[in-house]
């Protein structure tokens, strides 16, 4: 009889054992970056800005570009990820920055809504979209940021998306130098992966 207890302990020592290791991987020291390490060229895509304008990636070369998809009826994740970046963009040079919100959520996210939430931040963050959530969710499967609508998306339906809550730090040639996939980043400790960089690409230039 004494054993149901015991396997009941084991079990639940077990299960937060596997929800924490992910976190306490991600805040190990494992090198001298805060971020993930990566050195692949980001995938290219034409997607329109606020004023139903084609806007290229590509028009970022020459900047250490962060890239986040969200969506602004986001609960927590992307408001705290938006946060970050707003903060990265406050505490550092920015004269070499640029911010890219790509919005999961287009049918809701409107051209308004997203030009009165990122206009307060500055010249250098820009909000884009597209006609339908497929067409952006074939640019987050690129990244490998998959993401879902957890129930119907017809007008009048509320539902939330499911997503991965990443940024992607895209240095001046168009690579990506660093993925984020904490919720709650130290954009201190962001600021010092960015500045690591800089160093590289002022040596290499």
């Amino acid at each position: 009889m004494k054993r149901k207890p015991l396997f009941l302990g084991l079990l639940g020592l077990t299960l937060l054992v596997m929800l924490l290791m992910p976190m306490v991987f991600y805040w190990v020291e494992t090198g001298p970056y805060y971020g993930r390490e990566e050195n692949n060229p980001a995938p290219g895509f034409t997607l329109l800005d606020t004023q139903n304008q084609p806007h290229r990636l590509a028009e970022h070369r020459g900047k250490f570009t962060f890239l986040y998809f969200g969506y602004l009826n986001c609960d927590k994740v992307c408001h705290n990820q938006v946060g970050v970046m707003f903060n990265i963009n406050h505490q550092t040079d920015n004269t070499d920055l640029d911010f890219i919100f790509v919005t999961m959520d287009p049918k809701r996210d409107t051209n308004e809504m997203l030009n009165d939430y990122f206009n307060q931040f500055g010249k250098n963050f820009f909000a884009l979209t597209a006609t339908s959530m497929q067409e952006i969710q074939k640019v987050a499967s690129s990244y490998k940021a998959y993401f879902f609508a957890d129930g119907s998306t017809e007008k009048g339906k509320d539902y939330e998306i499911s997503h991965p809550g990443n940024i992607f730090l895209i240095d001046p040639d168009g690579q990506i130098r660093m993925v984020y996939q904490n919720t709650y980043l130290r954009y201190d400790k962001v600021i010092e992966d960015l500045n690591l960089l800089r160093a590289q690409y002022a040596e290499k230039s």
